[in-house]
């Protein structure tokens, strides 16, 4: 008898942690966060499809550049510059080569510094399974004399079940949308919540990176998000000089 019901009440937990994950089951790193100055491969997880029927084709990823980026301190816009935060920012992913999907290639923006990525084509994603797309990613040093403890750098995906246009993107089994809600751009998240970017945090190195002795308490948090501009610029797939996604 108690070890029918030890059975029961264990099979009921795995079920609520199944659960809980795909109310959870956004598109994520699995390495969130990281100490400044470090290194390490990391991985786009595509948790689940856009229904429960359907094949993901594709996924574009972008990464904030920097230039022109919305940049909140403590929850409050920043009008200065990144650099007043981060040193070596810029061109700190590189793709590494995967065959979860046939082709994919980085995106870079006028100086050649990777901006982000996309992988598609083949017989995708089906629905009852995940992929875990490789780069390598290097969190990027704080600036020493800033107050900065630690910087939020928000990641906007796009993954792809079908190729169509814009227009298309209501949808259902379309698109599934990990961006701002709120950019005005037609690859805005519908949420209520601004919860669709992935996120990775850079921490200070309190050792070899103390705070200066001006600032007040443990820091401050810094955020970066993308621009409008960017986004509409970068999230679009390019293959061999033409845009296959979304179709014009």
């Amino acid at each position: 008898m108690n070890t029918m019901k030890l059975l029961t009440y264990t099979l009921a937990g795995i079920w609520l942690m199944g659960l809980g994950q795909s109310v959870l089951a956004h598109t994520r790193l699995n390495i969130p966060t990281a100490v400044e100055g470090t290194r390490s491969i990391n991985h786009v997880v595509i948790s689940h499809s856009c229904t429960d029927t359907s094949r993901t084709i594709g996924t574009s990823v972008v990464f904030p550049e920097g230039v022109g980026s919305t940049i909140l301190v403590g929850g409050a816009p920043h009008s200065g510059s990144l650099t007043d935060f981060l040193k070596s920012y810029g061109n700190n992913a590189q793709l590494i080569l995967d065959r979860s999907f046939s082709a994919q290639d980085e995106k870079t923006d006028a100086n050649s510094n990777v901006v982000g990525f996309w992988a598609g084509g083949g017989e995708g994603m089906p629905a009852n399974l995940n992929v875990a797309l490789p780069f390598r990613y290097t969190a990027a040093s704080i600036e020493p004399t800033s107050c900065a403890s630690s910087v939020k750098i928000y990641i906007s995906i796009v993954d792809i079940c079908e190729i169509t246009s814009v227009s298309d993107f209501s949808r259902e089994g379309v698109v599934e949308l990990w961006t701002h809600n709120s950019l005005g751009t037609p690859f805005d998240r519908v949420s209520t919540t601004d919860d669709g970017p992935a996120s990775f945090i850079i921490t200070r190195d309190l050792v070899a990176n103390p705070l200066p002795s001006s600032c007040e308490g443990v820091g401050v948090a810094v955020e970066v998000k993308p621009s409008a501009a960017q986004i509409n610029r970068d999230i679009p797939i390019k293959y061999n000089g033409q845009q296959v996604w979304p179709l014009p």
